[in-house]
């Protein structure tokens, strides 16, 4: 173990930071419910993409049960910031912390979003080209958005165990999926564009809404990454 990473756990478990140790199991237990989400919207992506009597009704129930762990979320996110305002949490670090915890609120509000508009998008224009979309492009992305939370869930859960250099590893492998995205959004919208006339404008933006927001899960999944790298880095100077 590093002396870095040793000098970071060192200060956690003291009775001094107990109140970071409990900010990260609960960060961590906030990520978890966005994991959860993430497996429903993909149930919910196949379930369009079947096209069956009940693919309605299916994408409507994970529609619903993805609301009710954003709103499990916005509780937690009630009680750490009670905690942080009550002094729980050194000032040095409590920027940063705050900061974490908004990221980790967008990613679960951003896949709410893309539910409800996965929604509108199956039940508004259930074509081929959309259903086509859904299938390749955007399950794609989905699926290596899956794969950078748990990646990120991971870090968090083994900051104990891993060198400093192995959780820059690690934040550099959510990078690069994260590169991975984008390069598959600038080929979906080249696509999406280059069939603009034969889509009608509600296909052309559900799409694009899809696409530029499973993006910004990405994007706050990276940033959180970053800033744990930051937040260990303080602790260890």
């Amino acid at each position: 173990m590093s002396r870095v990473i040793r000098d970071f756990w060192g200060k956690i478990l003291s009775p001094l930071y107990v109140g970071e140790k409990e900010f990260l199991g609960r960060l961590v237990t906030h990520l978890g419910l966005s994991q959860k989400a993430m497996g429903i919207l993909e149930n919910m992506v196949l379930s369009a993409m079947e096209n069956s009597g009940i693919s309605k009704t299916k994408v409507s129930e994970g529609m619903r049960e993805i609301a009710a762990l954003e709103r499990e979320g916005d509780e937690i996110v009630r009680q750490i910031n009670d905690y942080v305002l009550k002094g729980a949490v050194p000032i040095t670090t409590a920027s940063i912390m705050d900061t974490i915890l908004n990221k980790s609120d967008d990613i679960l509000d951003g896949i709410h979003v893309l539910s409800r508009e996965l929604r509108r998008t199956y039940y508004l224009c259930n074509t081929e080209p959309v259903r086509n979309f859904l299938g390749e492009e955007f399950l794609e992305m989905l699926r290596i958005g899956k794969e950078a939370l748990k990646m990120l869930i991971e870090i968090i859960n083994d900051l104990n165990v891993r060198s400093f250099s192995d959780i820059r590893v690690m934040v550099m492998g959510i990078q690069k999926l994260e590169e991975e995205v984008d390069d598959i959004k600038d080929s979906a919208l080249d696509k999406l564009y280059a069939s603009a006339k034969e889509l009608t404008y509600v296909e052309f933006m559900s799409s694009m809404s899809l696409i530029f927001g499973i993006d910004d899960v990405l994007d706050s999944i990276k940033d959180i990454a970053y800033m744990i790298l930051t937040l260990i880095s303080t602790y260890g100077t």
